[in-house]
């Protein structure tokens, strides 16, 4: 192992660090809080599980999708603080305006709301993550940001369910949505803005030919399509686990939040954790582990989520839930790194503003929706099971996944 990868961070990449994890747990968790109470708004509006699923994914992929690469494109010639910060506190004024919100229509212009913020999230953070951070200990710290997205699937569901029970589903929305808006106000004040590193060949930067150039890489559009089809079962559990415990083990949200709490949070974490260290350590031995990690790890997850979907038993689909989450979130930081190796300096943000449009528009516009109609077909057909057998079928999504990653390591060179 070398120097660079062992010796200490300077004290602002530390800050950085410290400060993308809270960022990243309150993206998380504002954008997964319509999860653990959407079954009372079902009840409170009447509304169909397709209806639930527009609400909780296609509408905020749409949004999230048409303005990520305008921001990611101001983010390359401009000042990556300022925006990260302004997007920090757009989204977590409209997550708390989801709380005001007193019809069906109104809360869904608020999750639109929620979602241009949150398209400002992953641009800067990578783009200054990579100018924070050695390229030897980048999927660490990239890992740091999926530890974040872990604690915010914690306080999305342990805060979310306990609000909801205790206080109405309106309260949760105020609750996580004031203090984001304050970590806005931090980072705007304390966060210096680095010099940019450059990053092999410096390339003019126009946005079409830096597009064509993305688009027509093989490496870089196997894995972020691969990425994306895995999503379609992660954003459709992050938002269909909370009705699937609460309808098929009778719990209330309370305590489908604290569940759902531990498996995101400790699990999340493990998973996130020990697949940026790993990743690290076997891409110094083979690049082409940044992309057959993620295909392993999503591939052990697949017949845990099975297990986990279709047992009548709490304790066991828990158990098995828990090690589906944490293989699940293993292939994120070897993947951000992946992406980021592919790209100049001035098109770091635009590469990873292209991966979440891609990521958003398969995973989060088709996961939540497929999901809802699908259990409202179900339903209708009196098939038992329900939730639970519809989410056990999108499980085997990650197959094809797995093999897209695996020829994405196909298509990159040998260690000479």
């Amino acid at each position: 192992m070398t120097a660079d990868a062992t010796a200490p961070l300077k004290s602002s990449a530390r800050y950085f660090i410290v400060l993308v994890f809270l960022i990243s747990a309150f993206n998380q968790a504002d954008r997964l809080l319509i999860g653990i109470v959407s079954q009372a708004i079902k009840l409170e509006f009447t509304l169909s599980d397709t209806l639930l699923g527009l609400l909780g994914g296609t509408s905020f992929a749409l949004m999230y999708s048409v303005i990520g690469l305008p921001i990611a494109r101001l983010t390359d010639r401009s000042n990556r603080r300022n925006v990260l910060a302004f997007c920090i506190g757009l989204w977590s004024l409209m997550t708390a305006a989801c709380g005001l919100s007193a019809s069906f229509v109104q809360l869904i212009l608020a999750r639109v709301g929620v979602a241009a913020g949150e398209a400002g999230f992953v641009p800067p953070t990578h783009s200054l993550m990579t100018d924070f951070v050695s390229e030897r200990r980048r999927a660490a710290g990239f890992s740091i940001i999926a530890v974040g997205a872990a604690v915010g699937a914690f306080l999305a569901n342990s805060v979310g369910g306990y609000f909801t029970t205790h206080f109405g589903w309106r309260s949760a929305f105020l609750a996580l949505g004031i203090p984001g808006a304050l970590l806005a106000l931090v980072v705007a004040m304390t966060l210096r803005e680095p010099p940019r590193t450059t990053s092999g060949t410096s390339l003019p930067n126009a946005f079409a030919p830096s597009l064509k150039r993305l688009l027509g890489n093989r490496i870089y559009l196997q894995c972020i399509i691969a990425s994306g089809i895995h999503l379609i079962l992660v954003y459709g559990m992050a938002f269909w686990s909370a009705p699937f415990f609460i309808r098929g083990f009778g719990l209330t949200a309370a305590k489908a939040g604290a569940i759902l709490g531990v498996l995101g949070s400790v699990f999340g974490i493990l998973g996130a954790v020990a697949g940026g260290m790993l990743g690290d350590r076997l891409a110094l031995r083979d690049r082409r582990w940044l992309a057959l990690w993620p295909a392993l790890s999503i591939a052990i997850a697949t017949p845990f989520c099975l297990a986990g979907f279709l047992t009548p038993v709490l304790g066991v689909a828990i158990g098995c839930l828990a090690v589906a989450a944490a293989c699940n979130a293993m292939y994120q930081a070897s993947t951000y790194t992946l992406v980021q190796a592919q790209v100049t300096a001035q098109e770091r943000a635009t590469a990873a503003a292209l991966m979440i449009l891609v990521q958003s528009l398969i995973g989060l516009a088709i996961g939540p929706l497929l999901i809802g109609a699908l259990s409202d077909y179900v339903t209708a057909a009196h098939i038992a099971g329900g939730l639970g057998v519809v989410l056990a079928c999108v499980s085997l999504l990650n197959i094809p996944s797995a093999l897209l990653f695996v020829s994405c390591a196909r298509s990159m060179r040998a260690p000479s």
